[in-house]
């Protein structure tokens, strides 16, 4: 296995607060719900659903066809990073507890890797395109850890395979792939960059990461990742204010401003209807702080691949 620190990074980072032009578009508050740690927004093909979590909240939110005002929450013992489509039904749910699939009444049972400290839960994480999910650990107090990304799957039996496939990730975020499945891109936050990874769909395997966008530590960092239908990577501004997009090349094409400092994540609302959600997190002061923002887009997402679709 990689251990990600063992991953050169380059002298020359990218200040993201030169990357935010001040005419780039805002995202505007959708309704009274605030987050404590907003996360991951999904967009659920299956019911046309807006799925995102509020992890120190243990709690997952589902916005009937996207609109805020349709808000139905399912509570969950333990604190929850993610919420994904399961093809078998209801959402698979990544909680400090382990993984396991939440019918809409029910959390079924849970899977927790063996190796994964006591004191450690789940962060961001994706499905590629044959329907395994990539997720990170990291501490749950928040700080950099000794984080491991791991890969699951759909056992033969029913219950979940859990392998462990990249360590040294201090808070990991952003993993999300390209339209075409062969890159795979992982953020690791607390090294304040984004790596890029080659993938094998075929056998759901990663190759050496190489840093892919690295940015000033002492600014805004890196923090959920989102890859549009053309390929642009979608980046979050922790502390920032703002997502910005690049080209697959790297190139910065825009932004988009949020009027709360602690941005998370972006994600896509169905394709054609030219929206998009951002996460944030709460701040003390700050009454935007923890909304989920609204932002009209001229491009689609890459549609969820549904867990266990392959």
């Amino acid at each position: 296995m990689t251990d990600l620190r063992t991953v050169p990074l380059p002298d020359r980072r990218l200040d993201a607060r030169e990357l935010v032009p001040p005419d780039a578009p805002a995202a505007d508050v959708l309704g009274e719900v605030r987050a404590r740690l907003g996360e991951r927004p999904v967009h659920d093909v299956r019911d046309g659903s807006l799925v995102w979590v509020d992890i120190e909240a243990c709690s997952v939110h589902r916005w009937a066809g996207g609109d805020h005002a349709r808000d139905a929450v399912l509570s969950v013992p333990s604190p929850v990073s993610l919420a994904w489509p399961a093809a078998a039904g209801g959402l698979l749910l990544a909680t400090a507890d382990g993984f396991g699939v939440h019918d809409g009444t029910t959390l079924g049972p849970l899977t927790r890797p063996a190796d994964m400290p006591a004191g450690y839960r789940f962060n961001d994480g994706g499905c590629d395109r044959a329907g395994r999910l990539w997720v990170a650990s990291m501490p749950r107090d928040g700080s950099t850890g000794d984080g491991t990304v791991y890969r699951v799957v759909a056992g033969a039996d029913g219950g979940l395979d859990v392998t462990p496939v990249l360590t040294g990730v201090g808070v990991g975020n952003g993993l999300q792939w390209s339209p075409d499945g062969a890159t795979l891109y992982l953020t690791d936050t607390a090294a304040a960059t984004v790596y890029r990874l080659p993938y094998d769909g075929a056998t759901g395997r990663a190759g050496a990461p190489e840093a892919f966008l690295s940015f000033d530590p002492d600014g805004p960092g890196p923090d959920g990742v989102t890859v549009d239908a053309d390929g642009c990577l979608w980046v979050a501004l922790y502390g920032g204010g703002a997502v910005l997009r690049f080209g697959p090349d790297g190139a910065p094409l825009g932004a988009v401003r949020v009027p709360t400092a602690a941005v998370t994540c972006l994600g896509f609302g169905a394709p054609g209807s030219g929206r998009a959600y951002v996460t944030t997190a709460h701040a003390d002061g700050d009454p935007l702080a923890g909304a989920v923002f609204g932002v009209d887009v001229a491009v689609d997402g890459v549609p969820a691949r549904a867990f266990g679709a392959g």
